[in-house]
């Protein structure tokens, strides 16, 4: 992990479909890729020796709502504490950037529950995540 760096950037539209294929989500359109990336209010990417492998954004109405979106960690460096860089990063930006009382959001899976409870969100049956500052 000693080449592993972090950078608050938005990915190129290529890069986030290579991460997408790398855990097996749907791949969108590239206009529609492009169109969400740019509107994101922060990202972050990590990447070994310049190739990624990893990233975090959040979207939202930057005030009141923030949602967390797309943490994506390539296979190989699952396990590896990575997502949990990404989270400490957008987590910092949130806590320094909405007001009190914001909804900070994201949907995942109930097997994370773990993971983001360690953020101070709180899982419901939805799927979905939650946590106000």
């Amino acid at each position: 992990m000693s080449n592993i760096t972090v950078t608050e950037r938005k990915p190129t539209v290529e890069e986030y479909i290579q991460l997408r294929n790398s855990v097996g989500w749907k791949i969108l359109q590239n206009d529609n890729i492009k169109k969400g990336l740019d509107n994101s209010i922060y990202c972050v990417c990590v990447e070994d020796q310049d190739n990624i492998i990893g990233f975090g954004r959040i979207v939202g109405d930057y005030g009141t709502v923030f949602y967390i979106q797309d943490i994506i960690v390539k296979q190989p460096y699952q396990k590896q504490k990575i997502g949990t860089l990404i989270m400490k990063k957008l987590m910092e930006y949130i806590d320094n950037n909405c007001i009190d009382d914001a909804i900070i959001g994201l949907i995942a899976i109930s097997e994370l529950d773990k993971f983001y409870k360690k953020f101070g969100f709180t899982y419901n049956q939805d799927n979905r995540f939650y946590r106000y500052k």
